[in-house]
Order: structure tokens, then C-alpha cells, then sequence
């Protein structure tokens, strides 16, 4: 039988789709520039992105592969994440129809499939790596790192047939929101703005931001050293912090640890930074060596806002954030 797939999607940037996944029954895409009824087109991404792409939509390439998945590669049966910011809630459904072209009540979401919700959970439930996962600025895309965390909290939410979703206080869901727009907002910028080798300097300059002397390697010969950390102003004294940065979704295996751990001398400290996160193997490696960090996306993050002040006034304009007044529960039950 085969493997039952689990899909996030999402309804419009602002919920807008909110009505028509919960009240029809339905998830839906949005995207105009398919000019219609995808369905008679031939099974393969290229005949998608050929179809819809135009000179003016340069992102057409991008949501062409996420219509083409939604139409083929989803399946009846597959599980569907539908994270809604209205009341920060994780709804959990199955598919139950086939992709259909339907512009009842809305033209912009014609794209759509049947589904059918089993039971909902707060945010709150779940890991920070799982709602860091559901945070991807895509419209759909399938859940594979926290798959398992997914499945299992839905699952004994779904056998005892409630719905585990508490009325939260008001001033708490208000301060958690704050929280997590924020770090997702941070999730997103690295994700995409600072993607690739943006983001080795942006990691010496956290390192730096820490109180350290450091320096990204890019341009000489790194062998697979991103960032050069240390503490005394020569960089002379042990030890010598040798980082490697990976901005990617998907978990880091052990064997690219391993790799990386080859470089790191007997008197440095090597470590690990992903945006995504890492296998238990490679974790289960890690905790054997007294000289190995790993840091996964969740981590960096709350580096990042820990030491955000004093980052490099460039980097800040990249990552924009302003100091915000929330309610502070904890000075209050004191």
C-alpha cells in the first residue's frame, strides 16, 4: 500500500480562502496565471511551467511546481495540514476527491480538491521544529522532517473524538502570537533573502554579535569551513571554532556531519548550523564528541533574537525588526 503523504497548504496570504476550506469542504490554490482548467494539460512540470509562465511573473516557475503537485502528485487519502492564523490553530484533514477547476464563490481559488477535517490542535501542542517546519512561505508543500510528530499528536487527538483545542487567556494568546509572527518572520528572511553564501557573513557577524572574532571563508581555500571563530584578536590561542552554515529545510544526515567533523582538529570546536534541522543519527554522532555543537534552525533563531542589537546595522536592515510592548505574564503573577 502505498505511503500516505502529509501536505501543508495554505488559504491566501490573509486567509483569504478561510470560508471555502472550512465551510466547503475544500482546499484551494490561487493562481491566476494558469488561465484555467489544468487538468487536460500533460502529467510533467515542464508542461506546467510552460503553460503559465510569462516575461511579467517571474515566480511562475515556482507556483507552477506547486499546482502541478497539488493536481498529481496529491493523492486521495494523503493527510493535510491547513495552519490557520485566525484563531493559531493546526487543522488536520484527508483528501477525499480528485483536483477540480470550481470558481464558485471565489475566481481567485478555483483550483481545488475535496477534504474532509478530522479534529484541530492548538499551535501550542507542537515542537518548535514542527511549527518552524509549517512555517515555509509556500502555498503547499509536503511535511516530511516533523511527519511523525504530525501524525502521532493528530492521531490521539483524532481517537478521543474532541476537538484538544483550550480556550487560551486572552493576554497569553496575544503575547505568543507576538512570538511566533516574529520568529516566523525571521524563518522566512533566512530562507530566502539570505539564502546560500548571504548568509555565512551574516553568521560571523552573529558570531561576533556573541563576542567573538570572526570572519566568513568564502573566496579562500575553506574546504568546507564557512566561518572562522575565535576569541583572542590574532586568533592564536585554542580553541578555534570552525563553522559550516546550511540553509535548508530537510534534516541534515549524519555522513554530512561526519564530514564536516573530519575537518575539526582535535583542539577546535566544530559546529553545525542548519535552518532546517538534523537526523537522530547525526544527533546520536554529535553527543559523542565533546567538541561538536550542533545548532538547528529553531536555535538560530533564538540566537538571532537574543543578540539581534547588536548585529551589524546592514544585517539588522535585512532581518527588520523594532522592539514591541506585549503583556509580561510572568512580572505579573509576581
Amino acid at each position: 500500500m502505498e505511503k500516505r503523504r502529509i501536505w501543508a497548504v495554505r488559504a491566501g496570504s490573509f486567509g483569504q480562502a478561510d470560508h471555502i476550506f472550512l465551510d466547503l469542504s475544500q482546499i484551494a490554490i490561487s493562481f491566476a496565471e494558469s488561465g484555467g482548467d489544468v487538468s487536460r494539460l500533460p502529467a510533467s512540470r515542464g508542461a506546467f511551467r510552460d503553460a503559465v509562465s510569462t516575461p511579467h511573473t517571474p515566480t511562475a516557475p515556482t507556483q507552477a511546481n506547486q499546482l502541478f503537485r497539488f493536481v498529481h502528485e496529491m493523492r486521495i487519502g494523503d493527510y493535510v495540514i491547513y495552519p490557520r492564523k485566525a484563531d493559531r490553530t493546526l487543522h488536520w484533514g484527508e483528501v477525499t476527491g480528485p483536483y477540480v477547476f470550481d470558481r464558485d464563490r471565489s475566481s481567485e481559488f478555483a483550483h481545488r480538491r475535496g477534504v474532509q477535517w478530522l479534529t484541530k490542535l492548538s499551535r501550542d501542542v507542537f515542537s518548535q521544529g514542527a511549527l518552524y517546519e509549517i512555517g515555509s512561505t509556500l502555498t503547499l508543500f509536503e511535511v516530511k522532517s516533523f511527519a511523525a510528530e504530525f501524525l502521532r499528536k493528530f492521531a490521539a487527538a483524532s481517537n478521543e473524538n474532541g476537538v484538544l483545542v483550550e480556550e487560551e487567556d486572552l493576554e497569553e494568546a496575544a503575547a505568543r502570537d507576538v512570538s511566533e509572527t516574529t520568529r516566523d518572520f525571521i524563518a522566512r528572511k533566512l530562507r530566502t533573502d539570505l539564502k546560500g553564501y548571504p548568509l555565512e557573513p551574516f553568521v560571523a557577524d552573529l558570531f561576533r554579535a556573541m563576542g567573538y572574532q570572526s570572519h566568513a571563508t568564502r573566496g579562500m581555500r575553506d574546504e568546507g569551513i564557512d566561518v572562522i571563530a575565535h576569541k583572542d584578536e590574532l586568533g592564536i590561542e585554542p580553541p578555534i571554532i570552525k563553522i559550516q552554515v546550511k540553509a535548508q529545510e530537510s534534516n541534515i544526515a549524519a555522513d554530512v556531519v561526519k564530514a564536516f567533523y573530519a575537518m575539526v582538529h582535535e583542539r577546535d570546536v566544530g559546529v553545525f548550523i542548519t535552518t532546517g534541522g538534523f537526523t537522530q543519527a547525526a544527533l546520536d554522532f554529535s553527543r559523542s564528541k565533546g567538541n561538536l555543537k550542533l545548532v538547528d534552525g529553531v536555535q538560530f533563531i533564538d540566537l538571532i533574537e537574543r543578540h539581534y542589537d547588536a548585529l551589524d546595522a546592514n544585517h539588522r536592515r535585512e532581518i527588520p525588526l523594532r522592539r514591541v510592548l506585549v503583556p509580561d505574564l510572568a512580572f505579573a503573577e509576581d
